[in-house]
């Protein structure tokens, strides 16, 4: 980029700006980050989005009270899913960036065990809100779960809210914790917790964007249909069975995933070695012998 005349450049596949061969080991793990980093934004977002859609479905199903009015699906997808998400788009990567083996051109960014992962950790999430729901109801509908005995109860409305602002706070409290979690696919949340910054103010924003939900008068029981406060202490220690369940399970998952990573790992390698060897047969036996090169390469893989 310094010395190379502009023939030469034009010529090039690559122009090192600085002349230091060292920047291309640099660029090359910028690149694994920032797609590693919409890796696991997508699947962060599919499997809260899949978690959300399947309790719907299974109120619906069960004959139990839809846990979410139409405002509150959009409260919790604008405000406190977008900015974790976010976030994990801007994840300083791992430490063995560079240790994975090249990716092939024809890979989705989402890989089988990807969305298995994704899958896996919304039907989690969704077992423990929904567990959290029906002893919601249970505790504030006098023992009633069903849609027509709760309609049936004095002052339903209020019941019914309390019952779904406990959810609701699981949920969010959940869908945080969740966030922590997609910040690996294999390893565990607590190594290197902190070290994404851009976290941290996603989460306090979620957090704060949810006291006001549940807690500014007007704004959450007129609106939102929400009652931070109605709901006493046994709600708020009630909430926090989400995310604690929540990270024990998908933790505990975080075991097949790992065991899934490697063997994708040991395919992309053994596809490697076959490659190379078709590569060398190609360049014939003459040209493998005097250490020739040719204008052949392998052109399968993105690095």
């Amino acid at each position: 980029g310094i010395q190379g005349t502009e023939v030469a450049k034009g010529a090039s596949k690559m122009v090192l700006t600085d002349d230091n061969f060292c920047s291309i080991v640099s660029a090359v793990a910028r690149g694994r980050v920032i797609y590693a980093g919409i890796q696991k934004f997508v699947s962060f977002i599919m499997s809260v989005h899949i978690a959300e859609v399947l309790q719907i479905f299974v109120c619906v199903v069960a004959n139990i009270p839809v846990m979410r009015t139409p405002l509150q699906i959009l409260f919790l997808i604008l405000v406190t899913d977008l900015p974790p998400s976010i976030a994990l788009g801007m994840e300083p990567g791992d430490d063995n960036v560079l240790k994975v083996r090249p990716r092939p051109k024809s890979e989705p960014i989402m890989l089988g065990w990807m969305w298995m992962s994704s899958i896996m950790n919304g039907a989690i999430l969704t077992a423990v809100i929904i567990g959290v729901y029906i002893g919601s109801l249970v505790h504030y509908c006098d023992g009633k779960i069903r849609q027509n005995d709760i309609l049936a109860l004095p002052d339903y409305e209020d019941k019914l809210a309390n019952a779904r602002t406990v959810a609701f706070i699981s949920l969010v409290l959940s869908e945080n914790i969740r966030a922590y979690i997609s910040r690996s696919f294999e390893r565990p949340c607590w190594i290197n917790f902190l070290g994404n910054w851009n976290m941290q103010v996603a989460i306090v924003a979620a957090q704060v964007a949810l006291l006001c939900a549940v807690l500014i008068p007007f704004f959450s029981d007129k609106i939102l249909g929400l009652q931070g406060i109605k709901i006493g202490w046994w709600g708020w220690v009630v909430s926090l069975c989400g995310p604690v369940g929540t990270l024990i399970l998908c933790e505990l998952y975080k075991i097949v995933t790992f065991y899934q990573v490697r063997a994708y790992q040991e395919k992309l390698r053994i596809k490697a070695e076959e490659e190379e060897k078709k590569f060398r047969r190609q360049s014939g036996p003459e040209n493998g012998d005097n250490g020739e090169t040719t204008d052949a390469e392998p052109s399968n893989v993105y690095i």
